[in-house]
């Protein structure tokens, strides 16, 4: 029976303990305090932990230092891209948000043990390996570290078509006849004398009949013989209409039929290329997925995968790759790495930022310079993109991130218009705080970007937003029909000279701001000819 240690709130405990009591788990409740030393003292099998998001990254350390491969659920507090992707980053490995479905807490815990406890099985003692080799539903396959001789496990020899009396005497004895062309013989090589992480790659086998049987090879070194390097083995591909079926037949009449079901699992590719590894978030047109380029070795393997949630999303995400091209390259625009279709869908490979939100980091008390720092990147990606006659249309905080090096990087052009004949968009995006009155309106133009940055301007340097209700209506007639305040009312340290330039951009009538990101540029560095050099680093930049 496994154990479930949970952090969280009396009113997130009951929708979570309930269900997993009723599915036979034992169940163990503590504070945020002592996760550390429970997860010492009652060595569960998985923690779900709840936490704000400035906590999350600490609390996860904590629970891995007392043990590394200990299971971790994230509970949210609600859905959102911006906090599933910062639990993932922080170490979780799932993530749960409201209403906290019985069905769904069951299937994520369970999933996660069943991984964990196949993962254990597969890298066990090197007194089990020979066993295991043999017996697993895995794809294995293990050679001498000189890349000489080779041994193929049953479910491998299956998936390669050796399947008769006499193919026992035909198997592959050496590389040269495992893989299917030299090309995959050097790849191999090339893997087996590297360091690191030389998982997560596609290669070619030879089948039988010579074909070429496409799969990704996933190292299995720890639990090989010390003079051997084994690999776990996955097929690549789509299952057909007619597998698939067969495979809900064999799961519902024959389940302990594994050596044929693990031959039914493909591992789908997104453009043959990408493999999924995991779900950062999704929004109304699209999923985001963490992927990694099974053709490339080294550090620079994981990229981001925006893939829409229906074809008919296709044309919104052409225009966003075009808008990503036309902006490249720019140390403050998120690179597009690649196009591709899969399944009829538009899919957008673009460039993996480490770093944190500028939302993450709004409950600190941040130095001016730093401030300045990271006000002038802003303008600048916002003035390269007026210059190419782009419109952002969504600049707020968790599409502002910042990378562990400083570099600023504004993210999602999804929202984003190419201004041709016509200077005014006639569509309504972007998040009502950050929002200027013209955009409310639904006539987006360049000087509403400007709008946005002077709201978060303005939030920089008092703490507060210039508009704010709980209640949506009231937030747009305050947006609409009242002045700010003034920031020097509310920071009296802040220069007159500043004050005006952040006024100015949230000026109600369009016509009297600053026309371009170009024109706010020159006048602040004008008015402060040392903004934003005066040096400073985040304390977490390295």
């Amino acid at each position: 029976m496994s154990t479930i240690l949970i952090a969280a709130s009396s009113e997130v405990l009951k929708h979570l303990a309930a269900p997993l009591k009723k599915e036979g788990y034992q169940v163990e409740i503590c504070s945020a305090e002592e996760l550390a030393q429970e997860v010492k003292a009652q060595a569960p099998d998985l923690v779900i932990i709840q936490a704000d998001p400035g906590r999350a990254h600490s609390l996860v350390q904590q629970v891995r230092s007392a043990r590394q491969d200990l299971l971790v659920i994230m509970a949210l507090p609600d859905f959102s891209e911006a906090e599933a992707a910062r639990a993932l980053e922080a170490g979780a490995d799932e993530y749960l948000f409201p209403p906290f479905s019985p069905l769904e807490v069951q299937a994520r815990v369970s999933v996660l043990l069943r991984l964990s406890r196949d993962r254990r099985l597969l890298v066990s003692s090197r007194e089990e390996f020979t066993r295991l080799f043999q017996e697993t539903a895995q794809s294995l396959f293990f050679c001498d570290k000189g890349g000489g001789s080779c041994k193929l496990n049953p479910s491998l020899r299956r998936l390669l078509g050796y399947v008769g009396p006499d193919d026992f005497l035909r198997l592959p004895q050496t590389l040269e006849e495992l893989f299917h062309g030299p090309e995959d013989v050097a790849l191999f090589k090339e893997l087996v004398f590297k360091t690191g992480d030389v998982s997560h790659v596609k290669i070619r086998l030879k089948s039988r009949e010579g074909l070429p049987v496409p799969v990704l090879l996933k190292d299995l070194s720890p639990g090989a013989p010390p003079e051997a390097v084994g690999f776990q083995v996955q097929p690549v591909g789509q299952l057909s209409p007619l597998k698939r079926a067969l495979q809900g037949l064999v799961e519902h009449f024959i389940p302990r039929a594994r050596d044929w079901l693990a031959l039914l699992q493909l591992t789908p590719l997104l453009g043959g290329r990408y493999e999924k590894m995991k779900k950062l978030g999704q929004g109304s047109f699209a999923e985001v997925w963490l992927v990694v380029d099974t053709e490339a070795l080294g550090q620079e393997r994981h990229y981001v995968a925006k893939i829409p949630l229906s074809r008919a999303a296709n044309p919104k995400f052409r225009k966003e790759a075009a808008i990503c091209q036309r902006l490249a390259p720019h140390p403050g625009v998120v690179a597009l790495v690649n196009t591709l279709e899969d399944d009829g869908k538009l899919i957008l490979i673009q460039e993996y930022v480490d770093g944190h939100t500028l939302g993450d980091l709004l409950g600190e008390e941040l130095p001016r310079s730093l401030v300045e720092r990271i006000i002038l990147q802003l303008i600048d990606v916002v003035a390269h993109a007026h210059r190419n006659r782009i419109i952002h249309r969504d600049i707020k905080p968790n599409n502002i991130i910042i990378k562990p090096d400083g570099t600023l990087k504004l993210l999602d052009f999804g929202a984003a218009k190419i201004l041709r004949e016509k200077e005014i968009s006639a569509t309504v995006v972007g998040s009502r705080p950050f929002m200027a009155p013209e955009q409310i309106m639904g006539k987006s133009e360049r000087r509403s970007d400007i709008w946005s940055i002077g709201v978060l301007m303005y939030l920089l340097y008092t703490g507060e937003l210039p508009f704010y209700s709980e209640v949506e209506k009231l937030l747009i007639d305050l947006i609409l029909e009242q002045e700010p305040a003034p920031p020097r009312e509310i920071i009296p340290e802040i220069p007159s000279a500043l004050e005006a330039i952040i006024l100015n951009c949230l000026k109600k009538n369009v016509e009297e701001r600053y026309n371009n990101a170009i024109a706010l540029r020159d006048d602040l560095l004008r008015q402060f000819p040392h903004y934003g050099t005066s040096g400073g680093r985040w304390p977490w930049i390295q």
